[in-house]
Parts: structure tokens; C-alpha cells; sequence
């Protein structure tokens, strides 16, 4: 860094940082007697925190909490039930006593007598409502994204990349195929063709050059005693990632991978909706004009919705209060809890919108701010987890445009499908279904109904009660069949429920290497 940089950021301080640089990293600033503290946007370092007589400990890691004398086992109950109730949404609190969060963007500033909080980044600041020309929107976020895969790798020379022959990792492969890395390519699959992608990642690594692994989900690799994310201060993850995690873990032993990379957040990112939020955006900005008509096409295709459907909707979505209203999800919660938290204020700065925030934006803000909970998985332990397309230049390029534009010509993701048209093959481009892995869920919680029933009722959350006995019981009796929603939300509480047996994680005195980079 040039001497005249270093005087600007000392001088400017949290504006010129994120104006000048990205990446991950959290920013310590010392002014007189003050120390502030920058969470990136991106959320790629976490941020923890904790006291210790008096003094105010930060770390990237719970275990260096632990390592400088924190108390770092006990579990909040209040607050996990919250965290189940908010459904993702990122709190400056976790579940474990004492053990609290920087959020992303945020700026913590501290001395002796005080602190105070406040938003050092807000993605508000570069919605453009009107929004610009497509093609060179499209054009714009190539070369982002280019340059962030760029910059994300340079430091790696063989990274693991999560290829599910969908658009996001496809767009992820393509870009570091370009950087010329020595990179490998991973796609699960199940039995069930549903969640069977393989034809569609061959595809892709056929046209970037790169080798592709396969690995099969498998159920022996299942064990609901076994917690992901056992090294956080909240539980994180759902069982049926554990063939996952491990396939991904022995792939990169035996090719000697350095990074794994990611396209987690493109949905996100790229203002994917079903909704008709799109038409009232463009209504509410340009009026019953030529434009919103087009858009109430592009949503009738996308969706096969019809004309009166969408406008419905869209007048609904236009009549209300400005903002996004976050849900919680009381699936499976003891009563007493939910009837505890109903009337709760979902409390996000992201959530905060000016007078002028269009009510498509504020969800693609929302789903920004939901992803930011999924980045630290259980193989970031081993070697850094690289999630490229929610780099701070990529999200703020998206965040320019507008929401109808992503839905143009009635494609989902549409801007980023027109960016990559000419670098993936027109197969994955256009592609309108994308696998899942639900069956899997579903073959799960079929397979181990009577040890996942004993678990959640016997187990540390029905004693406290946060879970709901006779719901799991009604759910869980033979012969019930489970929707996919279900299946989904019992496998995480499994997972919690094995997050709780971990504890405590950490002796104090022990803990991993701290990974931290950025990029300019």
C-alpha cells in the first residue's frame, strides 16, 4: 500500500476502505482513544465476540475466543429459541452465553467508557431505481465477477469447485477455468433423477476444460448424533449436508485441492423471484406504462401464471407498508415459545428502507441479508471456502439493477444468464429446472424415523421446551407421510439437537489457523 493510501484511509477511515477494497476481512482502526471495527459486507470473516474481566475480546473463531480465556459452553436458551423463530436471520446475538456477532457492514466503535454500533455499509446506497441499459449491465457484471474469481484465487493454485450444472457454480467454473487455475470440479448426485445432475455438470466442465469428480449421497455417510457446524456459536446446516461436507473433504485430499469455491448466493445475488414484486416495482416507479406491461409478460412466462394473477398480486405487494416483512418459522416449536416471541420485530439495518425503496428491492436486499448465515461450513475448517458471486463489487453491481430486469424476456437470473451466454454452453444458460437434493431429505428421515423421533424427544430442546412433543410425534407416526417442507426443518433440528451434544466445542488453550484475505 502507497503512503498517500495509507494517509487516506487513516484520514477517511471506514468510507475509503470499502470505496478503495474488498474481500474478507475485518478492519481495526485506532482513532485517539477509540477503536473501530468494519465487519466486510460480504460476510466472508465472521466477527465474534466476548469479555473477559472487563476486556473486549474479537475473533474470527470461537475457539480463539476460548483460547484467550473466554467462557465459550454455555448455551443461551432464550436466544436459540429465537434463532429458530427468525428462520436466518442474521442477529448480533448467538447461541451461547456471552458469545455475540459483528454483522456484515458493521461498525463497532469502542473505548473505555462506551460503544456504539452503527452501519458502515448499507446496501441502500446503490440501488438505482431507474436503473440503466440491460446489455451493458450485462457486460458490467462479466467483467465483475471475472475480476473477483480472479483476484479470490490468485492466492490458490488448485481450488475444489462445487459444480451442480446449475447457472451460478456453472458462471463460478467458467470464470476460474478463465484465471487458469489448476482447478477440479465435484457434483453429487442421488438416486432419485431429481437431484441427479451429472449430464449438466459434464456439460459445463466439457466446455470450460476441467475435470469433473461425481460423488453419490449417501445415507451410510448419516449420522444424526454428528453436528455441522459444531464449531459455531449457533447450530448451522441441516443433517442431510454430511455426505456432503465429507465427500467434498476426501475429493480435495486426494487432489491436493488448496480453496474450495463456491456458487452459494447466486439466487441471492442475482434477484431470483417468483413473485409478481417485479411489476409493482416498475409500476410504482414508470406508472401503467409500455414497460410494466412487458414485465407482467416476462412474469407470466417465467411463472405460467396468468395476466389477472400477476396484477393481483402485484397491486397487493404495491398497497403495502414499505420494507420486506421478515417470517419466522414456528414449525415444530413448543407453543409456549412462539406465543412468547408472536409480535417479535425482526430487527436487520439492511431491513431499514428509505422513503423511496421499491418493494422488489427490498427483497432481493432481504434475500442478501438471508444468505450471509450459510458461509462457514464444516470443510472451511480445512481449507478456505470461497463464495465469489457475494463479493462486495458483484453485490453492489446487482444491487443497481433494477428488479425487473432480472426478470426480462421471462427468465429468472436474467441479467446473469445475458453475462455468461457466450462462456457456458446455451444447455445450462437457459436452463428453467434446477435439481435438488430433497429426495435425499425425504429417503433420510424414512430411513432413521425412529432414531430421529427418539432424538428430538428425548433430547436437550424438548427438555427446554423448545420443540413441540405431540408435533413431532403426529408427524413422525408410521405410516405418515412427510412433505418436503417438513423434512427440511426436522433434519436441521436434528442437527441442532446433535449441535447441543458438542458442547462445549473448545477447551480453552486450543484452536485452528485464522484464515483473513482481501483484494483491492
Amino acid at each position: 500500500m502507497s503512503d498517500a493510501k495509507r494517509a487516506a484511509l487513516s484520514r477517511d477511515g471506514t468510507p475509503a476502505l470499502l470505496q478503495s477494497y474488498w474481500g474478507g476481512y475485518v478492519s481495526v482502526r485506532a482513532r485517539g482513544e477509540c477503536i473501530e471495527l468494519l465487519r466486510d459486507p460480504s460476510a466472508a470473516l465472521p466477527c465474534y465476540r466476548a469479555e473477559r474481566d472487563g476486556t473486549k475480546l474479537f475473533a474470527s473463531d470461537l475457539a480463539l475466543l476460548a483460547a484467550a480465556g473466554s467462557e465459550t459452553g454455555q448455551v443461551a436458551w432464550d436466544a436459540l429459541g429465537r434463532i429458530l423463530y427468525c428462520a436466518g436471520l442474521p442477529t448480533s446475538e448467538t447461541a451461547l452465553a456471552g458469545v455475540t456477532e459483528l454483522r456484515a457492514g458493521e461498525v463497532i466503535a469502542v473505548d473505555a467508557r462506551s460503544e456504539r454500533t452503527i452501519t458502515g455499509w448499507s446496501p441502500w446506497d446503490f440501488v438505482e431505481p431507474g436503473g440503466g441499459d440491460c446489455a451493458a449491465g450485462a457486460v458490467l457484471l462479466r467483467r465483475t465477477i471475472e475480476q473477483c474469481v480472479a483476484a479470490w484465487s490468485s492466492p490458490y493454485r488448485r481450488p475444489l469447485v462445487s459444480l451442480s450444472g446449475g447457472l451460478d457454480s456453472s458462471i463460478v467454473a467458467a470464470c476460474l477455468a478463465q484465471s487458469r487455475r489448476e482447478a477440479t470440479c465435484l457434483t453429487l448426485f442421488t438416486d432419485d433423477p431429481a437431484g441427479d445432475e451429472r449430464g449438466f455438470a459434464q456439460m459445463v466442465c466439457e466446455s470450460v476444460g476441467l475435470p469433473l469428480t461425481e460423488c453419490r449421497y449417501d445415507l451410510d455417510a448419516v449420522d444424526l448424533g454428528r453436528a455441522l457446524g459444531s464449531h459455531l456459536p449457533r447450530p448451522s446446516g441441516r443433517v442431510e449436508a454430511q455426505p456432503y461436507e465429507a465427500a467434498h473433504r476426501e475429493v480435495a485430499v486426494r487432489v491436493n485441492a488448496d480453496a474450495f469455491f463456491t456458487g452459494n448466493g447466486g439466487d441471492n445475488v442475482f434477484g431470483y423471484s417468483q413473485s409478481a414484486a417485479a411489476l409493482a416495482d416498475r409500476a410504482l416507479q414508470e406508472g401503467p406504462a409500455a414497460g410494466a406491461f412487458a414485465t407482467l409478460r416476462d412474469i407470466c412466462r417465467q411463472t405460467g401464471a396468468g395476466p389477472l394473477r400477476v396484477t393481483r398480486a402485484a397491486v397487493r405487494i404495491a398497497r403495502q407498508p414499505p420494507g420486506y416483512r421478515w417470517k419466522p418459522n414456528p414449525s415444530f416449536l413448543h407453543p409456549e415459545l412462539v406465543a412468547s416471541l408472536r409480535g417479535m420485530a425482526f430487527s436487520h439495518p439492511w431491513l431499514a428502507p428509505p422513503p423511496w425503496a421499491l418493494p422488489g428491492k427490498a427483497a432481493h436486499i432481504a434475500a442478501l441479508v438471508r444468505a450471509q448465515l450459510t458461509l462457514e461450513a464444516d470443510r472451511s475448517r480445512m481449507a478456505p471456502l470461497i463464495n465469489p458471486l457475494l463479493s462486495q463489487p458483484v453485490v453492489e453491481a446487482c444491487l443497481a439493477i433494477p428488479s425487473w430486469q432480472w426478470r426480462e424476456g421471462g427468465r429468472d437470473r436474467a441479467i446473469a444468464r445475458a453475462a455468461f451466454a457466450g462462456r457456458l454452453p446455451a444447455a445450462i444458460v437457459d436452463r428453467k429446472v434446477k435439481g435438488t437434493p430433497d429426495p435425499f431429505c425425504g429417503e433420510i428421515v424414512q430411513r432413521k424415523c425412529e432414531e430421529l423421533r427418539a432424538r428430538l424427544l428425548d433430547g436437550q430442546l424438548a427438555q427446554h421446551r423448545i420443540l413441540d412433543p405431540g408435533a413431532i410425534e403426529d408427524t413422525l407416526r408410521p405410516g405418515r407421510p412427510t412433505s418436503g417442507e417438513e423434512n427440511v426443518r426436522l433434519l436441521e433440528l436434528a442437527n441442532v439437537e446433535a449441535w447441543l451434544g458438542a458442547r462445549p466445542s473448545y477447551p480453552s488453550g486450543g484452536g485452528p489457523a485464522v484464515y483473513s484475505g482481501a483484494a483491492g
